[in-house]
């Protein structure tokens, strides 16, 4: 990917010859976006078939651009992204930032505090702490984000229904009806993973780690097992996001766990190899 003060030009690029411009008033956009990220897709609402998607990659240098600088620069590249005719919208966030509460617990005039708690730290003074609820769980998530990026997509996208999530939501929903036995659902960013551990419908855990090698990788997958009382071989690992066959951490991983696979399936590809699903949660849920 090349960037510069003008550019930013996406990693993949996708954009099915069946997509027209004036059925965008029957098109779903979703958007999936960290601080070394963005990636949008767009899925035809009447039949689910994918019509487009781009992946950016954001180099996080000090002399680099502010997250909210790299995403005013591919909108205002963009033909189509734009458009206030979207039938529905929906952003997912992936930070560290969040935590998991009883409902019954939950008071909403302590909702900073509970997301305090869990950091370990006073909120800064422009995070805006946001909610998403798991009904069937009876769970609320707690999360935050700079109120600039969402004043930002507000701004952009005026007079519509955003729907926000934070990506440990989206695992967790996409966890639960996806597999009944004992998984692992890992999803990779650049230098952090979110796990969720499920059984039968029931949710065992869920949490966001930061790593620096392989080993430390490793290190916390089975330490979080040790936790659970689960052996190795007593669980399936799926490895979703920034990851494939070739990575460091898969090969790792596969030395330790004997039922590691990338994503579901041996043949995830889209339009003949250009998209590796696997890397891209909204295509799965």
């Amino acid at each position: 990917m090349k960037t510069d003060t003008l550019h930013i030009l996406p990693q993949v690029k996708f954009i099915s010859p069946h997509f027209d411009i004036k059925k965008i008033n029957q098109y779903q956009l979703g958007c999936e976006l960290s601080e070394t990220h963005f990636y949008f897709f767009v899925k035809d609402s009447l039949d689910k078939s994918l019509i487009a998607l781009e992946s950016y990659h954001f180099p996080v240098e000090p002399h680099c651009h502010s997250l909210i600088a790299n995403l005013e620069m591919i909108f205002g590249q963009h033909d189509f992204l734009k458009s206030l005719k979207w039938k529905s919208i929906s952003i997912t966030i992936d930070n560290q930032s969040f935590t998991l509460l009883p409902t019954a617990l939950y008071k909403k005039e302590y909702i900073n505090k509970y997301l305090q708690l869990a950091k370990g730290q006073v909120l800064e003074a422009d995070e805006e702490v946001r909610t998403n609820i798991h009904s069937d769980l009876a769970l609320i998530n707690i999360y935050s984000s700079n109120r600039q990026l969402f004043n930002w997509f507000e701004e952009a996208y005026p007079l519509l229904n955003l729907q926000y999530q934070h990506l440990s939501s989206q695992l967790i929903d996409f966890a639960l009806t996806s597999s009944r036995a004992q998984t692992a659902f890992l999803h990779f960013g650049e230098t952090a993973f979110t796990m969720v551990v499920s059984i039968n419908g029931v949710l065992k855990f869920c949490n966001r780690f930061h790593y620096k090698t392989s080993e430390d990788l490793v290190y916390f997958i089975l330490f979080v097992m040790n936790e659970l009382e689960i052996e190795p071989d007593e669980i399936f690992i799926r490895l979703y996001g920034n990851i494939d066959k070739e990575s460091e951490e898969f090969q790792l991983l596969n030395q330790y766990l004997p039922k590691v696979k990338v994503g579901d399936s041996l043949n995830e590809n889209i339009e003949e190899g250009l998209i590796e699903k696997h890397r891209y949660l909204w295509l799965l849920v």
